[in-house]
């Protein structure tokens, strides 16, 4: 039974469901409208039926041409017409045109100049003289109105489209019909006359599309109207639920898959999505799964490789500053055990230059500790640490700083990494400007500029050369790359008296949205 069923299980095989479903629904409300459209129409009389069945189906049969010199061959044909009437049982499937009449009192071809061309019953020889007045008396003989005939011939030469003009019913019960015969250039080239009693109704166009439907028109056809209402109703409503709950089951997984990817793109991977499907849909979403993980380790493995870079930074920092100033330390301790007891000034003078070397090497240590690990930012936030941290670093080095902070509401919305990554190059340009630029006053400005969040450093000192600065050291790199992993730019301006370094961030990398807690798993 499961395999029965196992090509459903497939995205491709339920919408082709859906869509025979549509057919399905379509067919019968099409075939519906078509019955209630030919059930409700209205029928012709049996008489104009009549009419039109000759015009239609018999005349155009008719040998051409119509002339008395073709007498015997247009007798013949009427002869085997009438016959075909009489001789055919009902039910019977029939070769010649049927007028579905009890009986048939006569048939005649009449030429354009009024005269009788063939009959059936076949005029007598007396009777055939060529004069025009001879069909009247012909018509007395077999008992046919003549005046009503008259009428309905002179409507038929007139190629009368009325079908009432061409028919009128006796009071005796019989019918007259006449209508036109044209020929190939559409012309009246003769008329149809024919006397016939009991007509009934002739299947219109909705009995010759269905000849198994039952004739009569629409008082029979009336009956199953509500019953084909009934069964467009109830497959119309069955077809409607089972494509809306289809739809909404596609929709519903489509857009556990789009919270996903957005939650992603946001950088929360513990969202995944449950979807385990064996269509094409679940299988998209243990692939996007499979995505995220792969993503999550990835970012995992760039930041050991960030705290292995941290890491080879403090050490060259250690190794170009504090081993440095150790190896200083040792030769000064060194001098000063050497020149006891015998040079006890001079021992004090190496042991004095000795201690504020310690000094030096506690505030590069401290310095680098700082660097390893922003204990200001935790429990605050940037604004509140780089006011702290300048303020501490203004007092220990007699520098005077200026501490400058926009308004701007989008600056406590940074993400934990922006701010330690603004945090880490403040620290970097001001000990830069301390160090290099002997420079007398610092200013520091956090501040929202267009679509980007900007820090500024300038100081008053002597400047540098950017471009030969630029690829001589590591503090200037690690300030950039910081910025650049969060699509940042950092931009340096140097001259005599003044040094600008600003680092920007766009708006869209370093805030991150507001939003409640959301579920951890979409089931």
């Amino acid at each position: 039974m499961y395999c029965l069923f196992r090509p459903l299980h497939k995205l491709q095989w339920q919408l082709s469901l859906s869509y025979i479903l549509v057919v399905v629904i379509a067919i019968p409300i099409l075939l519906g409208v078509a019955l209630a459209l030919f059930a409700l129409s209205p029928s012709l009389p049996p008489a104009q039926q009549l009419a039109q069945l000759l015009t239609r189906q018999v005349a155009p049969q008719i040998p051409h041409p119509i002339t008395s010199q073709h007498t015997s061959t247009l007798n013949s044909w009427l002869v085997n017409f009438v016959q075909s009437q009489q001789a055919a049982k009902p039910g019977q499937s029939r070769g010649v045109t049927q007028l579905n009449a009890t009986e048939t009192d006569a048939v005649m071809i009449i030429e354009p100049t009024g005269q009788l061309a063939a009959s059936v019953p076949i005029m007598p020889a007396s009777f055939a003289t060529g004069n025009p007045a001879r069909l009247t008396l012909f018509m007395h003989k077999i008992q046919i109105n003549v005046q009503d005939a008259q009428q309905v011939i002179q409507a038929a030469f007139a190629n009368e489209q009325d079908l009432a003009k061409l028919v009128t019913t006796q009071v005796d019960g019989q019918t007259l019909v006449a209508v036109p015969i044209l020929d190939h250039q559409q012309s009246v080239s003769g008329v149809l006359f024919v006397a016939a009693r009991g007509l009934s109704n002739i299947s219109g166009p909705l009995g010759n599309l269905f000849p198994w439907l039952p004739q009569g028109g629409s008082s029979q056809l009336s009956p199953l109207l509500p019953y084909a209402l009934l069964l467009i109703l109830v497959v119309s409503v069955i077809g409607t639920i089972v494509g809306m709950f289809t739809a909404q089951r596609i929709t519903r997984r489509l857009r556990e898959i789009t919270s996903a990817a957005h939650a992603w793109s946001n950088g929360d991977f513990q969202i995944h999505i449950a979807d385990r499907s064996p269509d094409e849909l679940g299988q998209l979403a243990q692939d996007l799964n499979h995505m995220a993980l792969q993503v999550q380790q990835l970012l995992h493995t760039r930041q050991q490789l960030a705290s292995l870079e941290e890491r080879q930074r403090v050490a060259r920092d250690l190794h170009d500053s504090v081993k440095q100033q150790a190896f200083a330390l040792t030769l000064l301790i060194g001098a000063a055990q050497s020149r006891l007891p015998d040079d006890i000034a001079a021992a004090q003078g190496s042991l004095s230059k000795a201690g504020e070397l310690a000094d030096q090497m506690r505030q590069e240590l401290k310095t680098v500790l700082q660097q390893l690990r922003p204990g200001a930012l935790v429990g605050q936030s940037l604004q509140a640490a780089l006011r702290d941290s300048i303020c501490q670093w203004s007092q220990q080095t007699c520098v005077a700083c200026d501490f400058q902070v926009s308004e701007a509401p989008e600056l406590s919305l940074l993400r934990p990494e922006i701010e330690e990554a603004l945090f880490r190059v403040a620290q970097e340009a001001v000990a830069n400007a301390a160090r290099h630029s002997q420079a007398s006053q610092i200013r520091v400005q956090l501040e929202q500029v267009a679509e980007h969040v900007c820090l500024h450093i300038s100081d008053n000192g002597k400047g540098f050369a950017v471009k030969q600065v630029a690829n001589s050291g590591h503090g200037l790199a690690n300030m950039r790359e910081r910025l650049e992993a969060y699509g940042g730019t950092l931009h340096i301006r140097s001259a005599p008296g003044e040094t600008v370094v600003t680092g920007c961030i766009p708006f869209a990398q370093a805030t991150q949205p507001q939003r409640n807690e959301r579920k951890r798993e979409y089931v």
